[in-house]
């Protein structure tokens, strides 16, 4: 049976290779440099949703050492990853995702609108610096999830339960 936090690398040696025949096991599009700061203006020169990638980033750390050693009740451990494409950033949950070396590997969650060698399925490789956000729920309660909650401090409040209805969410506020 599949582990419901961190994915550990040998469980993952098949999924590595089948990424490194596709060719993605990279710096993908170039993040991970020096730049890599400019993923960031697509907080969308919004400072509720640079504000809330921040906090993810910060509150990272934390997040990892859970989905290495979770509870109980605590399952769909997910992380949000900004690549940079030639149209800007494009972000993508990856869940499962697993450590193999300094790297991490997942599946991506949604469809590339603009990264035409990515498909939703498939796998990738990805560095800590690529990560924006990240989620997982307890006792049916999501947890983290800062771009949402973002999103939904902006929208009118008779468009908030249809938000979350549409994606699921549960938050703890």
């Amino acid at each position: 049976m599949p582990s419901k936090g961190l994915r550990t690398a040998k469980g993952f040696a098949a999924i590595l290779n089948a990424a490194r025949a596709a060719g993605l096991t990279g710096s993908p599009s170039g993040t991970g440099t020096p730049g890599h700061a400019a993923l960031f203006y697509l907080a969308l020169n919004d400072p509720v949703m640079s504000a809330a990638m921040q906090s993810a980033r910060e509150s990272l750390p934390g997040f990892l050492a859970l989905a290495r050693h979770p509870g109980p009740t605590m399952e769909r451990f997910a992380v949000k990853i900004a690549l940079l494409g030639d149209a800007g950033p494009e972000f993508f949950w990856i869940y499962p995702f697993a450590y193999v070396g300094d790297r991490f590997i997942g599946q991506i969650g949604n469809t590339p609108l603009t990264l035409a060698a990515l498909k939703k399925g498939g796998t990738i490789t990805f560095g800590k610096r690529d990560i924006v956000d990240w989620m997982y729920t307890d006792a049916g309660v999501t947890k983290g999830n800062y771009s949402a909650r973002a999103i939904l401090k902006a929208a009118l409040p008779r468009d908030r339960a249809a938000f979350k209805r549409r994606f699921g969410l549960e938050f703890d506020f």
